[in-house]
């Protein structure tokens, strides 16, 4: 009768075992599968940072240019050449 309560014992650890090692391999590939999302979107981050930077060093190596002022000059400010002709929309 002692030897069949030790098998039930046993049996009872070792399903608690299988079923605990499950939860925790479960819970582990959850949070595996969000690193990977987290990973990814750093990963597109650092790439979209990446190209800003470039712009702006090319925009910086521009920047004393009288091509950039002319184009700050009219975009920004509104200025015009002399001899220019000005159209206005009447639409807008």
């Amino acid at each position: 009768m002692k030897k069949r309560n030790k098998f039930n014992v046993w049996t009872l650890i070792l399903i608690a075992s299988v079923c605990y090692f499950g939860y925790t391999f479960y819970n582990q590939q959850a949070s595996i599968e969000d690193r990977k999302v987290q990973y990814a979107q750093l990963e597109k981050n650092i790439h979209n940072e990446t190209v800003k930077k470039q712009q702006l060093t090319k925009q910086k190596s521009q920047i004393n240019s009288d091509e950039f002022v002319e184009k700050i000059a009219r975009e920004k400010l509104g200025y015009v050449k002399d001899g220019e002709k000005i159209y206005v929309d009447t639409n807008k």
